[in-house]
């Protein structure tokens, strides 16, 4: 019995699969056809799947943008300085220690860096003297008086 089971496998391998070695160029071409047509439908369906995935992505960022532009209109009607003691902090976010513009401006005087009126305003010629200070000073180059730019500066006050 196990012999005749041998035979029989052994026939049909030799032979081939009948449903391809029997049909004709045309029979397997439709075969083919009909193969790529299913892979087709598998990757459309995956394409629809991503354009709604991006459809559900841009839903998203629209909302984002939405919040971030209301919290700019909101940010905007905000005070431009906040008095901490005797300190100004401004929302610029230039001066990050407890010092005024004016105590800045005075040292960066001192130090020969700011030639402006010390009016107590961060504008321009602030930023580019507390820039040009800090290259001096081979500090972070950032326009932004922290405490490492502070400990310096402080140095020139009378």
């Amino acid at each position: 019995m196990l012999k005749n089971l041998a035979v029989l496998v052994a026939v049909i391998l030799i032979s081939g699969c009948a449903t391809t070695q029997g049909q004709s160029p045309m029979a397997q071409l439709q075969v083919r056809v009909g193969e790529l047509e299913r892979q087709s439908d598998v990757k459309d369906d995956a394409i629809r799947n991503l354009n709604h995935d991006i459809q559900s992505l841009m839903y998203k960022v629209d909302e984002l943008g939405n919040k971030l532009r209301s919290c700019q209109v909101a940010q905007q009607t905000m005070p431009s300085a906040v008095e901490i003691g005797s300190a100004t902090v401004k929302d610029e976010g230039i001066i990050r220690v407890s010092a005024s513009t004016e105590e800045v401006q005075r040292a960066l005087t001192q130090a020969g860096f700011y030639q402006g009126e010390i009016d107590g305003k961060i504008g321009a010629r602030t930023q580019k003297a507390i820039s040009e200070f800090q290259k001096e000073q081979a500090l972070k180059v950032d326009g932004i008086v922290g405490q490492k730019t502070w400990d310096k500066l402080q140095g020139y006050l009378d």
